[in-house]
């Protein structure tokens, strides 16, 4: 009897540590999965010093250069599809209204250009392009080209129509598409005088839903900071007055995909006033420049403590990588291309066709022939010395005075 007992005492004793590491091993798993599905907090001061260089998230990169059929001035407003390259160029460099800024449509091997639409005060003519959105399986183009209007085209550059916001109130001038034909346009204004932080539109103008600005106004001297991105389905946006970046879906709901901390390193309700070294104090603030998203990455462009930077943010583990970097004019620099040692890589858009994921940037036949000739490229060890003799095959073959080049740069799996 004693036996047994004993017997009983030892198993229920197995059964209780049984349990309770079975429970342990389940609450792991939970604060793992809960990790990934919590909300994901951006704060500069926590990104680890960790330094950022294409390999950690590539290998593999390519160069299209885009036909000269059209003579490219400076560039803006990239955009891919899984069968086209936008660009909008503007010869002048002038500001909204006043510069050239037109819409070109090359084949995803940079080939075949067409121009949509063209700049002017005609009927059919658009003040500028920078603004726009595809919808390439619809075989349109939609560009916000005056004020109030936004004028459709077709993927050939032929104009289809143009309509008006039926809402006079609210002015856009930025948006995106989103599901089929609606399109999210945001509506920042400075000091958060906005009735709305954004609106979604039907393509005849009609005004289909709306999200209320719950930031109070404020006053300030400054323009807000803001932006969209694409990934999958949705649409995600920001402005730095509000501390969240929203994800909203085709059906109209939204949700935070991710708080940006608040803090007194952020810029933000800062009534600073105007003077000869304002732009070095900003640069004293956390101010991302855009965000970005993938698979397994948040991806930004910020200023911080003086400092330029790029941040890559592990959805899953929450780590970060950083490069610094040094803001030159029409040259950003970027990440450290140790792949080919090419040009530093500056991601300008996200492209995903539907088996592989790309970051893509621009660059300049001029800049990539100065690179090759520095000594710092003729010394380096690339970690793909075929690339880098490949790279230097592309340069001879460009004239200084070509159209762009894009930086097509795959993702790890």
């Amino acid at each position: 009897m004693r036996n047994y007992l004993s017997f009983l005492f030892l198993l229920s004793l197995v059964i209780s540590c049984t349990s309770k590491n079975n429970g342990e091993g389940k609450q792991n798993v939970k604060t793992e999965e809960a990790l990934t599905n919590e909300i994901l907090e951006i704060d500069p001061r926590k990104f680890e010093d960790n330094e950022l260089t294409l390999s950690d998230f590539s290998s593999e990169i390519k160069y299209i250069p885009l036909s000269d059929k059209f003579r490219m001035g400076n560039t803006k407003a990239l955009k891919l599809t899984q069968k086209a390259i936008y660009l909008v160029s503007d010869p002048s460099s002038g500001g909204e209204g006043n510069g050239q800024e037109e819409l070109f449509r090359f084949d995803k091997n940079g080939k075949d250009p067409v121009q949509i639409g063209k700049i002017g005060k005609g009927p059919n003519e658009y003040l500028t392009s920078q603004f726009y959105t595809v919808d390439e399986p619809g075989n349109r183009i939609y560009i916000s080209g005056r004020l109030n209007t936004v004028l459709v085209f077709d993927t050939l550059g032929n104009y289809v129509r143009q309509f008006k916001f039926q809402n006079k109130e609210q002015r856009f001038a930025r948006f995106e598409l989103l599901g089929k034909n609606r399109l999210f346009v945001p509506d920042s204004k400075q000091g958060a005088n906005s009735l709305h932080l954004w609106s979604v539109v039907d393509t005849v103008g009609n005004i289909v839903s709306s999200k209320n600005n719950t930031t109070r106004p404020f006053g300030t001297r400054l323009g807000p900071r803001s932006g969209t991105f694409r990934f999958s389905d949705k649409i995600f946006y920001w402005v730095d007055y509000c501390d969240t970046i929203f994800e909203i879906s085709p059906d109209l709901t939204y949700r935070a995909s991710c708080i940006i901390t608040p803090g007194e390193h952020k810029l933000i309700h800062q009534n600073l006033l105007i003077s000869i070294d304002l732009p070095e104090k900003l640069l004293e603030f956390y101010s991302p420049h855009y965000f970005m998203e993938t698979n397994k990455y948040v991806i930004s462009r910020y200023n911080y403590n003086r400092k330029f930077a790029y941040v890559f943010i592990d959805k899953h583990t929450r780590r970060s990588k950083v490069c610094y970097f040094v803001w030159q004019k029409d040259n950003k620099n970027g990440i450290p291309n140790n792949l080919d040692g090419g040009m530093s890589f500056s991601p300008e858009e996200y492209f995903t066709d539907g088996k592989s994921e790309y970051l893509a940037g621009i660059i300049q036949p001029f800049q990539i022939k100065a690179h090759i000739a520095t000594d710092e490229f003729k010394n380096f060890t690339a970690l793909y010395p075929e690339k880098k003799k490949e790279l230097e095959q592309l340069a001879n073959s460009l004239n200084e005075n070509d159209n762009p080049v894009l930086m097509l740069v795959k993702l790890k799996e």
